[in-house]
């Protein structure tokens, strides 16, 4: 479904390596190439997805026998599987829902950490590197190359590698671009591990590119290519990096669908080289109870078991912390776990102010794991599921079977109701199965309603699921990055449309208000929405032009910035007589909880593990 990506073009090389003959492709359907045929690469660059044409020009003595060879491949689509997976049920061992690690325990993403550190696909520091002569240079690149070759082979002979993967990663170290880019950079001057370092990122970089979200994934197979070769470059062990005992997980970035697989009992916590303090991973294994620094660029220079020790809440990091300091975060630790145990006593009573206003505690919630902690909180329901985490890896749209049952079991877990906010893919959080072209500024992009206007049927088959979970379950669909009243009025006509094909009753539809234009004409939504529910991570960074995931401008994307508070304000003026609920991360701060029940919020969707504490936190104004 993929088209010609790693593995075929993997295949294509390997079949075409012995023949005498000269093979150069292009996508016939875009008029992109030519890309020669020893090439990964070009070959997988050529972005051919299923449906376009390989065009392949071939010359040269074996030129009968290599189009023979392309033929016989071609009729095997290339080795790979294109049938259809049959749905399979969540009972019967279907793996896109995270695991369960058990409660949460109170206070836990805002722990402070103490431990060793692990790096987790970082390239390993260089600093100590002595570069030689050009020729000894080259000579140190095709020996790290040998050891790399030699240590994926092991791997693939033990039988524990995905099929095809590690082949195509063997094929990438021989690839021709990168071997070709390498060398010349030695020759021009470059150490070994300059030059490693500066083609194979330039080439991750272009697949990052690439419109297909499973080829852009394959950048990260040549970040690894990269690790591992400065790793033997530098005379070190290429052995797996993930931890077996508990550390801190050292990472560039943190994305949802890593975040999602994080075992709290393996990770004491989270620092990120980059990326801001909302951004879409980050959120999630806050969710999970994992402590997270994000954008702290000092860790970048950390080693592998080195003592490090960091403070979520004050943001606060400490490369070599002494046993005082440890004494320090034990306290404060104390103290946070505490007040969080007592909210905890209070948890399953209704939220109510001291002039006697009820407030609705709910949670965001990206799992059945999530929904079962947030119940234990106390949870009042779901304020927003984030639907596109728990399918992030599916490279088919999930079936509306699939969805249902999902929908259905989140909303038990909770006994209470549940708001499925609709797709909602961003370039920190994408769908493997909606392919979608590169933009220069994704965030300004294609996503939301606007990306679902062009795939109808994967919206209609959302809320198909959604209407019959309602049969079972309480349900409210929210319509995420509307910019237009229009867009929302084009959602409410394929919602319509597809309850009028089932003939179920109606559910309330509300408007994600995380634009700034949707907030200044937040009156024009007045006879459109049931309800409304403000997303301040992404408001903020729309509103300040600061990027949320990035660290540089962290400061800059506050999200309790007057600007942010105002654009809320009015949008309660504006529609004084609707339901009005804060969903974004801010909602999660007890210290900003009494500003927003006083500009008139009737409901906070929270992390799941503050849930008890924003309720204590309403009994207190």
């Amino acid at each position: 479904p993929h088209g010609i990506h790693v593995r075929p073009a993997a295949m294509i090389i390997t079949s075409l390596r012995d023949l005498d003959a000269e093979v150069t492709f292009s996508n016939a359907t875009t008029g992109k190439g030519a890309a020669p045929a020893d090439s990964l690469s070009s070959i997988a660059g050529l972005e051919i997805g299923c449906g376009q044409i390989l065009e392949a020009r071939i010359s040269g003595p074996d030129a009968d026998a290599a189009r023979d060879v392309l033929a016989g491949l071609a009729a095997q689509n290339y080795g790979e599987d294109i049938k259809p997976r049959a749905s399979r049920s969540l009972a019967n061992g279907r793996t896109a829902m995270p695991r369960v690690f058990g409660e949460i325990p109170a206070a836990a993403e805002r722990r402070a950490v103490f431990g060793p550190v692990s790096r987790i696909g970082l390239s390993p520091p260089v600093g100590e590197y002595r570069p030689l002569t050009p020729k000894d240079e080259l000579a140190r690149f095709n020996e790290a190359v040998a050891e790399v070759d030699t240590f994926l082979t092991e791997i693939i002979s033990e039988g524990e590698a995905v099929p095809g993967i590690l082949d195509a990663q063997r094929l990438m170290l021989a690839d021709r671009e990168l071997q070709h880019g390498v060398v010349g950079r030695i020759t021009a001057g470059f150490s070994a591990v300059d030059a490693v370092d500066d083609q194979l990122t330039g080439m991750a970089r272009s697949f990052d590119k690439f419109s297909d979200s499973y080829l852009r994934e394959r950048a990260q197979d040549l970040r690894s290519l990269r690790r591992m070769l400065l790793l033997a470059l530098l005379g070190r062990r290429l052995e797996q990096e993930t931890p077996d005992e508990p550390r801190v997980w050292v990472l560039e970035e943190l994305d949802a669908a890593t975040a999602m697989r994080l075992d709290p009992r393996l990770c004491l916590g989270v620092v990120t080289v980059a990326g801001g303090s909302s951004g879409h991973g980050m959120l999630a294994a806050q969710a999970r109870g994992i402590p997270v620094l994000a954008g702290c660029a000092q860790v970048a220079d950390v080693v592998d078991a080195q003592i490090v020790a960091f403070d979520p809440v004050t943001r606060e990091f400490w490369p070599n912390p002494d046993e005082k300091l440890r004494a320090e975060l034990e306290r404060r630790n104390a103290a946070r776990t505490a007040d969080a145990e007592r909210a905890r006593l209070r948890a399953h009573e209704p939220a109510i102010t001291r002039s006697g206003k009820a407030i609705k505690v709910e949670a965001n919630v990206s799992s059945i794991d999530e929904a079962q902690a947030a119940a234990r909180q106390g949870a009042d329901g779901c304020g927003v599921l984030r639907t596109e985490n728990i399918f992030a890896k599916d490279l088919t749209p999930p079936d509306v079977e699939i969805q249902t049952e999902v929908f259905v079991r989140i909303g038990q877990a909770l006994d209470g109701p549940i708001t499925i906010r609709t797709w909602d893919p961003a370039g920190d959080k994408p769908l493997a199965f909606m392919p979608n072209q590169p933009e220069d500024n994704p965030a300004l992009g294609e996503r939301g309603i606007r990306m679902m206007r062009r795939a109808p049927q994967i919206f209609r088959d959302q809320i198909k699921a959604a209407l019959l979970a309602a049969q079972q379950t309480e349900v409210q669909l929210l319509i995420p990055m509307v910019t237009d009243p229009a867009e929302f009025v084009w959602a409410k006509e394929q919602i319509e449309s597809v309850r009028a094909e089932l003939g179920t009753d109606p559910v309330p539809v509300g408007v994600m208000i995380e634009v700034p234009a949707a907030a200044l004409r937040a009156g024009e939504f007045a006879d459109l929405v049931d309800f409304v529910s403000i997303g301040t991570n992404d408001l903020s960074q729309y509103t300040q032009a600061a990027d949320r995931t990035n660290g540089a401008v962290r400061e800059l994307a506050r999200q309790d910035s007057p600007a942010v508070l105002e654009l809320l304000r009015l949008t309660r003026a504006a529609l004084p007589d609707l339901p009005l609920a804060v969903c974004g991360d801010l909602a999660s701060d007890p210290a900003v909880t009494a500003t927003l029940v006083g500009l008139g919020v009737d409901a906070l969707s929270v992390r799941p593990g503050m849930v008890a504490e924003i309720k204590e936190a309403v009994r207190a104004i």
